[in-house]
């Protein structure tokens, strides 16, 4: 369930949203919509509203199962140690001054939660690592022309996926420049995404799905089933870069080719869906080594 709130909101606006959403109260709206709408509709929120605020509340596949948006408010979502939480507008405290690990006793115990999955994961752990490339970075108006996983179980590579596809527009010249994907490649060995998603999902199956910025792989798989009927809205997906970024401060570049280099991992960059899964299974494996 989505639930949007908003303050000084302009009436055709309100107007507007109860297109998607149930008005329950002054500004305060709920409904189920897919992802893509519900993008949408903050989109167009953040368009309208002028001098009003906004705060938006879904479901989301992380630890807290939700996640939120804010717009023109004084309260700022902030991320610790993979939580997030929102920070208040109080004036005791230093509002520079950056929120500390450990320092509240629910934070305490999602550290002491993670930690205990982490030794669990080093001893008996089984997941599925993803990648895609794409004609371009809209979820919308691009497709997806390569996917690749792996699977790992109890540390090891245990199985591979790769596959081409078909998309209806050409291979943009810049995509070609960066994958190595040709039009001829995509036209001699690609498969329909119709074709290609059910045996991506049969071999996902129920494990947790990994990926370094996966919020971008979910967004387009989450498209692209969404047109074909199909459900993937129970994948547990988790996104390596927050942990990375948590243990790695300070880094200029958080690509993943950059946070290879620092971890002491060769890469050739070549920027295709399988050899990126192989790479974030070696940048996975050094940061399960270094604890």
């Amino acid at each position: 369930m989505v639930v949007l709130t908003m303050t000084n909101c302009p009436p055709k606006l309100r107007g507007d949203l109860s297109k998607w959403l149930l008005e329950i109260n002054t500004g305060v709206y709920v409904g189920n919509v897919n992802a893509r709408v519900r993008e949408l509709i903050w989109k167009r929120v953040c368009e309208n509203i002028k001098d009003g605020q906004a705060t938006m509340v879904f479901p989301a596949n992380n630890e807290q199962h939700m996640d939120f948006y804010v717009h023109n408010t004084s309260w700022q979502p902030v991320d610790l140690d993979g939580i997030k939480l929102m920070k208040h507008p109080r004036t005791s405290y230093d509002q520079n001054e950056p929120l500390k690990s450990g320092f509240s006793n629910a934070a305490k115990r999602q550290m002491g939660l993670r930690k205990s999955r982490q030794k669990a994961a080093n001893m008996d752990n089984s997941f599925v690592i993803i990648d895609i490339e794409t004609t371009g970075l809209s979820a919308e108006t691009d497709g997806i022309i390569e996917i690749g996983a792996i699977r790992v179980v109890n540390g090891k590579i245990a199985e591979e996926y790769e596959q081409l596809i078909c998309v209806d527009k050409k291979i943009p010249q810049n995509i070609s420049a960066l994958t190595g994907i040709t039009q001829e490649q995509i036209n001699e060995n690609g498969k329909p995404i119709q074709e290609v998603l059910p045996s991506l999902i049969d071999f996902i199956n129920d494990s947790e799905v990994v990926g370094y910025n996966v919020d971008f792989d979910r967004e387009f798989l989450l498209a692209q089933c969404d047109k074909l009927g199909m459900d993937i809205t129970k994948v547990k997906f988790t996104d390596v870069m927050v942990t990375i970024k948590n243990k790695l401060k300070g880094m200029r570049s958080y690509k993943l080719e950059s946070v290879a280099k620092r971890l002491g991992i060769k890469t050739k960059q070549q920027h295709r869906a399988l050899a990126d899964c192989h790479l974030l299974y070696q940048v996975y494996c050094k940061l399960n080594e270094n604890g």
